[in-house]
């Protein structure tokens, strides 16, 4: 009887504190509105690209042909032996707006993608700055304009949303839920004033808060954390903004085996140590909570009809408050069995927290 007390008081709190964060943090997610500022800033966009031939002849001219009046386009041509630079030349005698950086490959150096963003920086002529990535494209000719929209009052850094290509297979499902829960995180938590991350993939700061905090000086010996890191460095309370709408955001093709998957998850968390202290504490209450939430709920469901009941109405508030967040993402067939997702990321997060130094 005593297990089954313990059982029930572990699932009540777990779950009071998993719909703090709903509430908290998620909720303001769906009431993220479309901001309607008509001034216009010089933008300049920054892509770091390394052996992307393929992917730049693809995605750079929906970056090219964007309906904005005053951007240019930098990129970075990050050491590539393939035909990298023979594309952007070509794609140079076609659009003005567009400046080629090249960083020349002498099989010497070990210098990760910071140097590259680094060099793109000192090369654009405009004060605000726009980040994605070659194997990425926007959704709409709109993009640069929406997030540009971010930059108003005096704001310094915007957070965007990258989602990913919806293909058949499991792992094609884990991979776009994963995503766009931490989306939801990330902006959910801007919007309480907490940013703690943004992606590379779509993500704008001004040159101020980039040489205001030295770049990536404190952290320039990881190989990531060039947009997480510096977010959460740079970020408070007055100075970031979020964009999010389906004209605002890019898309990328996911990885098609779980390994690969496995080591990039590896890879961007080998930042997260270096988190503020109170994202930190957050962010690990958040994951040990929902933990907790569902080891108790699968005990408690054997002995209880309560905890059925406790589940069906923790099913109804997430789908209330993550439907417009999930619709926009175009994710919303991974609503209704969100449960399943849920349950096996948080026990793959160990697998992506340990020995992340172990290359796959």
């Amino acid at each position: 009887m005593i297990y089954s007390e313990i059982g029930f008081i572990f699932l009540v709190s777990s779950f009071l504190i998993q719909c703090f964060y709903l509430f908290y943090f998620s909720a303001r997610v769906a009431f993220i509105k479309d901001n309607t500022s008509l001034e216009k800033k010089g933008i300049t966009v920054i892509i770091c690209a390394r052996n992307e031939n393929e992917n730049l002849k693809k995605n750079l001219p929906l970056v090219l042909n964007q309906k904005y009046d005053d951007f240019e386009v930098v990129v970075v041509n990050d050491r590539s032996w393939d035909e990298s630079i023979e594309v952007l030349n070509n794609f140079k005698d076609q659009y003005s707006n567009l400046k080629i950086v090249d960083i020349p490959d002498n099989k010497t150096d070990n210098f990760g993608k910071k140097l590259a963003i680094t060099i793109g920086i000192k090369a654009a002529k405009n004060k605000y700055l726009l980040f994605t990535d070659a194997d990425c494209q926007p959704l709409s000719e709109y993009w640069i304009k929406e997030m540009s929209k971010g930059f108003e009052d005096e704001k310094q850094i915007v957070i965007g949303v990258g989602i990913y290509e919806k293909e058949i297979g499991f792992l094609n499902k884990i991979i776009r839920f994963d995503t766009v829960k931490i989306a939801i995180n990330s902006l959910g938590y801007a919007k309480a004033k907490l940013a703690y991350m943004g992606i590379g993939r779509n993500l704008g700061y001004s040159q101020d808060v980039y040489y205001l905090n030295d770049g990536f000086k404190s952290h320039y010996h990881l190989e990531s954390g060039d947009d997480d890191l510096f977010v959460n460095q740079s970020s408070n309370q007055s100075n970031t903004q979020v964009v999010f709408n389906s004209k605002s955001m890019t898309i990328s093709r996911p990885k098609k085996e779980f390994k690969n998957w496995v080591f990039q998850k590896k890879r961007h968390h080998t930042t997260n140590f270096k988190y503020k202290k109170k994202h930190k504490i957050l962010l690990g209450l958040q994951y040990l909570s929902a933990l907790t939430f569902y080891i108790s709920l699968i005990i408690s469901i054997n002995y209880s009809c309560i905890g059925l009941i406790i589940f069906i109405l923790w099913y109804l508030l997430f789908l209330a408050t993550n439907y417009k967040a999930f619709k926009i993402m175009m994710c919303k067939d991974l609503l209704w069995t969100f449960p399943i997702y849920e349950i096996i990321l948080l026990f793959c997060q160990p697998i992506f927290q340990i020995n992340r130094t172990i290359k796959l």
